[in-house]
């Protein structure tokens, strides 16, 4: 996820967890030690290879930004068989096409919104009431595949605002955010699994939309010379070990 553009709800599909996520999180209260459990070892994880990896990746993609880039489309690419494993697709048909283009239609209008949408002057409880409305509505992003979380602080005019408010360690404005964000993730959980559970051939369909459309927005273009071939192979190298991994 540090790689500019990447959705985290991407990155849990790639991993194989994206259903299993959501279900701790719906279920949390059903069953609070085994679901902070597996929580717990997602979020340390993160966390550490935040920490460890950090510089050596951002290193690496700073340097080789184009391979870089080819190496995560491949992986995207590369979990879009599982996806259709999971929708049930036996064969092609207009439902099977309309779905994912339902999807890419969804998030290229999201990122039609003009930036900076809302301008909001947090200096008073209804600005971070809006926040906390806000932080709900930001909390899509972080459990969707395919859209991106810093996207969405930009539409809504509140990239700058967010970035200030950490480095400055602004705990009303993080605190607004943040439970709203909680709480959207809870209630985004909840009306994904139960899609999920009702049509899961129609909502798999459409998040493999959300998955193509986030390629768009880190496609670097196409290179030329040695760095098409190592871009290539890097992108069927990718493709190859997901699809293997998440056929297993």
């Amino acid at each position: 996820m540090l790689i500019p553009g990447v959705s985290g709800g991407t990155v849990a599909l790639i991993c194989g967890i994206y259903y299993k996520l959501i279900a701790a999180v719906d279920t949390f209260f059903e069953k609070p030690k085994e679901n902070f459990k597996f929580l717990l070892s997602v979020a340390m994880g993160g966390i550490i290879g935040i920490l460890v990896f950090s510089k050596l990746i951002l290193l690496t993609y700073n340097t080789y930004k184009t391979p870089m880039v080819y190496l995560f489309m491949g992986a995207v690419l590369g979990s879009i068989p599982l996806l259709i494993k999971s929708a049930g697709v036996k064969k092609i048909d207009l439902k099977t096409i309309t779905y994912p283009l339902l999807g890419i239609v969804i998030v290229l209008l999201l990122e039609c919104l003009p930036k900076d949408l809302f301008i909001i002057n947090a200096d008073g409880l209804a600005e971070y009431l809006v926040i906390f409305l806000i932080g709900i509505v930001l909390a899509t992003a972080l459990v969707l595949p395919g859209i991106s979380f810093s996207y969405m602080l930009l539409i809504l005019g509140l990239y700058e605002q967010t970035l200030g408010a950490i480095e400055t360690v602004n705990i009303v404005f993080l605190f607004a955010m943040g439970t709203g964000v909680l709480l959207g993730i809870f209630l985004t959980a909840k009306i994904i699994r139960i899609i999920l559970r009702k049509y899961p051939k129609q909502t798999y369909l459409v998040i493999i939309g959300f998955v193509i459309a986030s390629i768009k927005d880190v496609f670097p273009g196409i290179p030329y010379g040695t760095e098409l071939l190592v871009s290539a192979l890097l992108l069927l190298g990718s493709f190859y070990t997901i699809y293997k991994i998440s056929n297993k």
